[in-house]
């Protein structure tokens, strides 16, 4: 394996092409998710991807973090091949939270620890105040001791997301993959989601599948996806004015949002 360089990590998707078959053409069933995709994230840029289900949003997320390998093309990591990562400099260096994060039947200390087992009680406090989400903590009843049940079956989604974002902060990434919740929360966790990772992505390369666009108006650059091709990638100011697909989806987004608030 080759060693990562230190510092801030770009992301670089070179002529990829994914099918989940094993050869692009092998089977009728062997349709590629992904056409020709190349994409370049510099280091310490926030990226929203967005577009409508089935675009290829998560796919690219899953190649990024190297759950899977291109069918054709390659990516890189700070210039680096990942197929010429070891996975554990890779775990270290890259952290993805998932749209159903994990957590085990015990505490929410017990679940920090897993990301980071010498984490202090004052360690794991600090990572709340860092996220902005030192109230929510202290709004528990146990706060680090609180259990949070069978696959965290006692929070809500949101919640949920809200641990693992903060486990996600005290391995400290360089790179951090996010696929929001798409469960409905409620305004004051969907503040404190939004509140929480605006900061864990500061100054780290981030990439967000945006499930709600309010995230993908907040980060530096929006890339939108239709049928396994980027078909616009611009900040969320220049597409909007662009008038393109993006501004629609966002203009469908905003009236569906507006008619939930009044309904």
């Amino acid at each position: 394996p080759r060693p990562l360089p230190q510092g801030k990590l770009s992301v670089d998707i070179q002529e990829v092409s994914f099918a989940y078959g094993e050869r692009l053409g092998e089977d009728d069933d062997d349709t590629p998710v992904l056409h020709d995709i190349s994409l370049h994230i510099a280091a310490g840029q926030h990226v929203a991807l967005v577009g409508p289900s089935g675009s290829g949003k998560t796919t690219i997320a899953r190649l990024i973090a190297r759950l899977t390998d291109p069918t054709i093309g390659r990516v890189q990591i700070g210039g680096v091949a990942l197929t010429e990562v070891s996975n554990e400099a890779l775990r270290h260096r890259l952290i993805v939270v998932p749209q159903e994060p994990f957590l085990f039947a015990n505490t929410i200390s017990y679940n920090l620890q897993f990301a980071e087992p010498l984490a202090s009680t004052s360690d794991m406090k600090a990572a709340f105040v860092e996220l902005g989400l030192s109230d929510w903590l202290e709004s528990l009843p146990l706060g680090l001791e609180t259990h949070v049940g069978q696959r965290g079956s006692s929070l809500s989604a949101g919640e949920r997301q809200l641990v693992a974002l903060v486990r996600a902060s005290m391995v400290k990434p360089d790179v951090l993959v996010l696929d929001e919740a798409t469960s409905s929360v409620d305004s004051l966790t969907e503040v404190r989601i939004s509140r929480a990772l605006e900061r864990l992505a500061l100054g780290r390369t981030t990439i967000s599948i945006a499930h709600r666009l309010s995230t993908a108006s907040r980060a530096d650059r929006v890339v939108m996806l239709e049928s396994g091709r980027i078909v616009e990638d611009g900040s969320h100011t220049e597409l909007l004015n662009a008038g393109g697909k993006y501004a629609a989806l966002y203009e469908a987004w905003l009236n569906s949002t507006s008619g939930e608030s009044h309904a």
